[in-house]
């Protein structure tokens, strides 16, 4: 569960001193979405240990990146709606789309500044990179038999930046660099990647305009979510915390089968 501290923590940051991008931020800010990702940091920082200022400032992190990716997909699909309501480059423009992406993706980078979150930082920093080969490499997307790019695509564009969350999280209670630490990350981080895979296989399933995409989704997704599982329960023996656990498995299902 998300703590309450998170949401007026995200609210305050949601927030410029320039009339023009506060205007744009509030009209964001308000249409919430699902809060995947922040769940997912606290979730993987309580297997582990206690949650404290560094799980907060990776929560808000992880979902200033996936909000300001929103806005600027949706310049690059020309998408006219977003959550219910007009997307920012339909109400106002693409540049102003642009400008607010990169204020959030800037105010973002900020928050993990401090000596402590550096290591942090740069995991968070490679999964940004990723992301942007992943929707170049869509946009420019060929016909594949095999499913490879496929997956290397939605790996890129969706699963890294969940991995990150899973590892980020895990990685604010769990700070002496030892072999039982790389372990616990190397997992959590496998479940993550195909957490996110499962994700956006049920994403593109739920989008009927692809129909290639769809049916290349429905042939993988059982298989993921039995590789999800499978990390899990490599994970059950360092486990502190087995609510956090519980919580994880049933994030699967509602990843898989979720219907918007």
């Amino acid at each position: 569960m998300i703590p309450e501290r998170f949401e007026k923590a995200f609210a305050a940051a949601m927030s410029s001193d320039t009339a023009p991008m506060e205007a744009v931020l509030r009209y964001v800010a308000g249409a919430k979405g699902k809060r995947l990702r922040p769940e997912l940091v606290y979730l993987t920082a309580r297997l582990f240990g206690e949650v404290n200022q560094s799980t907060d400032r990776t929560a808000l992190f992880v979902e200033m990146i996936h909000t300001a990716t929103l806005i600027h997909d949706d310049v690059v699909d020309a998408s006219d709606e977003r959550r219910g309501q007009a997307s920012v480059n339909a109400r106002w423009d693409n540049t102003t789309a642009v400008l607010a992406g990169d204020f959030l993706l800037s105010k973002a980078m900020l928050l993990l500044s401090h000596p402590e979150d550096h290591a942090i930082l740069e995991e968070m920093l490679q999964t940004t990179l990723a992301m942007s080969e992943g929707e170049l490499m869509q946009n420019g997307e060929r016909r594949t038999e095999n499913g490879e790019l496929y997956l290397e695509i939605i790996e890129r564009k969706t699963a890294q930046l969940i991995r990150a969350c899973c590892v980020g999280g895990a990685m604010t209670v769990l700070s002496d660099d030892t072999e039982d630490r790389r372990q616990k990350l190397e997992w959590i981080g496998e479940f993550g990647l195909n957490l996110g895979l499962v994700f956006q296989m049920r994403d593109d399933i739920l989008d009927a305009d692809n129909a290639e995409h769809v049916a290349m989704a429905e042939l993988l997704l059982p298989e993921y979510i039995k590789k999800a599982l499978k990390a899990l329960e490599a994970l059950t023996p360092f486990v502190t915390d087995q609510q956090a656990l519980s919580s994880l498995k049933e994030l699967i299902v509602f990843c898989a089968e979720r219907n918007h």
